[in-house]
């Protein structure tokens, strides 16, 4: 699973990593940030009606378009790879609205056993050791809410977890090769074929911070740093 991500670069930096233009023309402004959480408002990647990439602001959470309400509750802010392809709430979006989610790593948490007897919850930061920014395989969907206004959202791909990473959870997320994105996003691409190239991750390295990220109003670039 993957519940909380890091993104330290700015519009103008995923744009020109992703050879993207700003979908929002301007109007939706984004800062990195260290401890984003579910139902948050970020940048994403996806074609527009010409076919062309773009950089847009997206609610992390899917919320399917043939829904009767607006959201509430938990969010869908993960899916399940094995399982997208069925579930009545991410079909659509697997066959024709795919996406990438740019980050600089991700957090995960882990039982630990303190000195003095005491189990906790110890966070660590999780990153691909080659790159500052990486993207990871999402679905998105819009729901009409009213005359004019559309919510889009979108959720995190996860699969089992492969390589370093298997010693603190036993889900990850789904990283793609640098060669596969445009194919990801092409909504005539077979993404069954795609997900063969899936990384294997024993590129990411982790280490362990400050438990104040799992407070969600806990802000700032030392919440990577390793303690």
């Amino acid at each position: 699973m993957c519940g909380r991500y890091a993104l330290s670069a700015t519009l103008l930096e995923i744009a020109m990593a992703l050879e993207a233009s700003d979908g929002n023309n301007g109007l939706w402004m984004w800062k990195p940030h260290y401890n984003i959480a579910p139902s948050m408002t970020v940048p994403v990647i996806a074609l527009n009606g010409q076919g062309a990439r773009v950089v847009v602001p997206m609610r992390w959470g899917l919320h399917p378009h043939w829904s009767k309400a607006m959201p509430e509750g938990r969010p869908m802010f993960n899916a399940r790879v094995e399982t997208a392809a069925e579930k009545p709430s991410f079909r659509t979006p697997w066959k024709r609205r795919r996406a990438l989610f740019p980050v600089s790593g991700w957090y995960e948490w882990e039982a630990v056993e303190t000195e003095d007897g005491k189990i906790i919850k110890q966070p660590f930061y999780i990153y691909d050791a080659d790159k500052p920014m990486t993207c990871l395989a999402g679905l998105w969907d819009h729901y009409r809410v009213d005359e004019g206004i559309t919510l889009l959202s979108a959720a995190i791909l996860t699969t089992a977890a492969k390589g370093p990473v298997k010693t603190l959870h036993h889900r990850m997320p789904v990283m793609l090769p640098e060669t596969a994105w445009a194919d990801w996003l092409d909504p005539d691409a077979d993404p069954n074929k795609i997900m063969q190239t899936m990384r294997d991750g024993e590129n990411l390295k982790f280490h362990a911070v400050d438990r104040a990220v799992g407070n969600g109003r806990a802000q700032g670039a030392d919440l990577i740093n390793p303690l």
